[in-house]
Formats: C-alpha cells, structure tokens, sequence
C-alpha cells in the first residue's frame, strides 16, 4: 500500500496550517483552503522536495482539489519510479 496520501497530507496541512481532517478529497483549493497563487506554487515547491519529483506550472494549473494534489503526486512518484527501474 502506498504512503503517498497519508504524506502528502501532512505536508501540505503543515504547508498550510490546516487541520489535516479538513484534506479531504474533495476539498477544493482556493474556495475550502484558502490556497492563492503563491501558496499553491509554495505548496508546488515543497511537495518537489518531499517526493523528489517535478511539478510543471502546466500541470498545476488543472489542480483544484486535494484529491488532485495527491493523484499528481501519485503519478509523479510511479514515473520517477518506473523510470528508476527501467534499463538504461
């Protein structure tokens, strides 16, 4: 079982200064969260950092909800891995 959500979670209630019951799936950005602009981008920089993974502005711009947050995430990580497994 993968330890993304239950990570992702805190780091961004931490990020945020929320409490972590309040990251549910559903819960949208900017209207539950309170997220702007740069909170999302500082969001953006430290998930990088946690999961060494990329996040492009391109693909942040469709993320409206945590559950987005953490299937980007997910998605990342399984291609970083899968490209980490694969010969070079």
């Amino acid at each position: 079982m993968s330890d993304t959500e239950p990570r992702v979670r805190s780091v961004v209630a931490l990020h945020l200064d929320v409490d972590p019951g309040r990251l549910r799936p559903d819960a949208r950005l900017g209207e539950d969260l309170c997220v702007d602009s740069l909170a999302a981008i500082e969001m953006a920089m430290v998930l990088e950092d946690e999961f060494d993974i990329a996040l492009p502005e391109e693909v942040l711009g469709c993320v409206r909800t945590f559950g987005d947050v953490v299937t980007l995430v997910q998605e990342r990580v399984d291609s970083r891995l899968q490209a980490a497994d694969s010969p070079a």
